[in-house]
């Protein structure tokens, strides 16, 4: 008997290999080939017990060897290690150029979506309908998020199987850039609601293929011990992307000519996936010959399957009341100084402004500092999770009882660092709890839905509460943190991340 036989093969350690000193040329490999197997090794994997509970050694047979039970064997070690085993291939050089890069390629997000929803649009849509401009907006904002949340998933289901010579993420980046090009465009140019509705549609599928596509690259590439820059890198830059739009169209652009405002933002957008696709370096695509054949019932069942898993459905859960809480308190903000702190206008938008500055500051800072010592700690994602989530929780709480206008710029110095912690680790933790490591696309845009869905219900949510309870925005925030609360609960429960 050779030293190999009746072993069942085990999950290498994570390697780097750095060909010619180039540091970005790392290969990571988590599961050993094939051929390491005996060809003598016959595995019953009818009696194979659960890998947990394995032997060293299991009784074989010296006859031919069965290929698909290997191969079987093989790939139940695979799904169950997936969680912890590093199987990123590095093709691209991680160092501070690329980091740059990827964090202004991950704003692009932000960049249209918050500063359209929050400025360009409902100046547009007062223009076009000034009669019924609450209705008209409702209809555009929700029906161009739902868009983009729908479709989404179904650009990186399809970036994941491209077999696109020049790379399947990069032709899919591509796509949501001219996709989102396009779509303001004809916002910037509309006459009508009708026609922007269209706009808005179009730029929301290609701003949400920009932002999922990009963060399917942190699992494809970047090793493990790197994920948790990267992962900060990527959640807070949306945000951020918002703030900048912000102050380009409100400092640059003349607000009564929104034509003059979408410019600016699709010249900040291209500019900046264009710096990210000359340094980026795609994995290679799906081999023609290899790509599977397309089948609709099983590329439909796809966006179901991860659902199976109890760690992928609390992330989500989780991740999606966060962002509602987020999402509430930044829609309602204006409301809450206007009808309970009695600002005048010009006050209450100047105060919007102050106050979301001050929560972005101390959102990158916190975001930065823990994308940095989360690394190091041992492996451990949830505790700063549950951490950020309780301090977003703690600040509204202290927003909707004590109505001082210097306590709420205190707390926007709170929130902001709770919603930093959060964000410099949720994406680290979203990746450890993928179900397969071959449908990162796909199942990492259907963890993004969490950001566009509270789009959507929040201004649903705040006129239910708000009409209900005759403008108790007190009532509002304190629904806003106890979603954070549930956020951070559900974290608990997620058994393969510390």
């Amino acid at each position: 008997m050779t030293p190999n036989e009746g072993k069942v093969p085990e999950a290498l350690p994570s390697t780097d290999v750095t060909p010619d000193g180039d540091e970005g040329s790392q290969l990571s490999t988590s599961v050993a080939e094939a051929s390491s197997l005996n060809t003598m090794t016959v595995i019953d994997v009818d009696d194979m017990p659960d890998v947990d509970d394995m032997p060293a050694s299991t009784t074989v047979s010296q006859e031919e060897p069965d290929i698909p039970a290997v191969q079987a064997a093989q790939d139940a070690l695979v799904a169950d290690s997936v969680s912890t085993t590093d199987t990123a291939v590095t093709y691209t050089n991680l160092g501070w150029t690329f980091r740059v890069v990827f964090a202004l390629a991950s704003t692009v997000g932000g960049l249209s979506s918050i500063a359209i929803k929050q400025l360009l649009l409902p100046l547009q849509v007062s223009m076009l309908a000034p009669t019924t401009t609450n209705t008209s907006f409702a209809i555009v904002a929700s029906i161009g998020a739902f868009a983009g949340l729908i479709v989404s998933p179904f650009t990186g289901a399809l970036s994941d199987r491209s077999v696109a010579k020049w790379g399947p993420r990069r032709v899919w980046i591509v796509f949501g850039l001219l996709a989102g090009v396009l779509g303001l465009i004809i916002m910037a140019f509309a006459a009508s609601i009708p026609v922007l509705l269209l706009g808005e549609i179009i730029a929301q599928i290609g701003v949400d293929t920009v932002l999922s596509t990009v963060a399917a690259i942190i699992p494809d590439q970047v090793p493990s011990s790197k994920r948790a820059l990267f992962s900060a890198l990527n959640g807070m830059a949306p945000i951020v992307g918002g703030v900048l739009g912000l102050l380009a169209v409100s400092r640059l652009t003349n607000t009564h000519v929104p034509a003059q405002g979408y410019l600016a933002l699709i010249i900040l957008s291209v500019l900046f996936i264009a710096l990210f696709l000359l340094v980026f370096r795609d994995r290679p695509g799906v081999r023609r010959e290899d790509a599977p054949a397309f089948q609709m019932g099983p590329f439909l069942a796809g966006f179901v399957r991860p659902l199976a898993s109890g760690d992928f459905v609390y992330t989500l859960i989780s991740r999606c009341l966060v962002f509602l809480s987020f999402q509430i308190l930044g829609a309602y903000t204006l409301f809450y100084l206007r009808g309970v702190l009695h600002f005048t206008a010009p006050q209450a938008a100047t105060g919007v402004a102050n106050f979301q500055l001050i929560s972005t500051a101390c959102l990158l800072i916190g975001s930065l500092i823990v994308g940095s010592i989360s690394g190091k700690a041992a492996g451990r994602i949830k505790p700063f999770v549950i951490l950020g989530a309780l301090l977003m929780a703690i600040s509204l709480v202290v927003i909707a009882l004590v109505h001082i206008w210097t306590v709420m710029l205190f707390i926007a110095v709170v929130f902001g660092f709770g919603f930093g912690i959060y964000l410099a680790v949720d994406m680290a933790l979203a990746i450890r709890v993928l179900p397969t490591t071959t449908n990162n696309g796909k199942d990492l845009a259907i963890i993004n839905t969490a950001i566009f869905l509270p789009l959507i219900i929040s201004p649903i949510i705040g006129a239910f509460i708000l009409n209900l309870s005759h403008n108790n925005f007190s009532l509002l925030f304190l629904i806003a943190a106890f979603s954070s609360v549930v956020a951070a609960g559900l974290i608990l429960p997620i058994r393969s991340v510390r």
